[in-house]
């Protein structure tokens, strides 16, 4: 069974660092997998936070088209944008890339009663 709440994880915690790193178009690509994964997880209000962080970054992307990232999510248009973008990091590759920064999801979380969607919300900040 596919974790999406683990794949939401791994891609916001990659969007965090590449924010950090001040690497835009990273971030952005990150966002978007985490977006799509927290609604395959059922969390659309993170999904939304990372459709207006990708916005703020880049008013004219595609996502600016749509009202809202289920929408786009529903769109036949939007789904080869979303292909290409899986093919940029694959979920595998991502975890790749956590674990090569010493990180790994369950370290998302600071402290014990912080639920899923907190960690998440804060990953993605504003």
């Amino acid at each position: 069974m596919i974790d999406h709440e683990r794949i939401m994880l791994v891609y916001l915690q990659l969007a965090d660092v590449a924010h950090r790193k001040r690497q835009t178009l990273g971030r952005g690509r990150f966002l978007v997998l985490g977006g799509a994964a927290a609604l395959r997880a059922g969390w659309p209000a993170v999904a939304e936070r990372c459709r207006t962080a990708v916005l703020g970054e880049a008013p004219r992307h595609l996502l600016s088209r749509y009202p809202s990232f289920a929408d786009a999510m529903r769109d036949a248009d939007f789904k080869p944008f979303l292909t290409r973008t899986e093919k940029f990091c694959p979920f595998e590759q991502a975890e790749s890339l956590l674990d090569g920064l010493g990180l790994t999801p369950e370290d998302a979380r600071q402290s014990d009663d912080e639920s899923l969607g907190d960690i998440a919300m804060r990953l993605v900040g504003e």
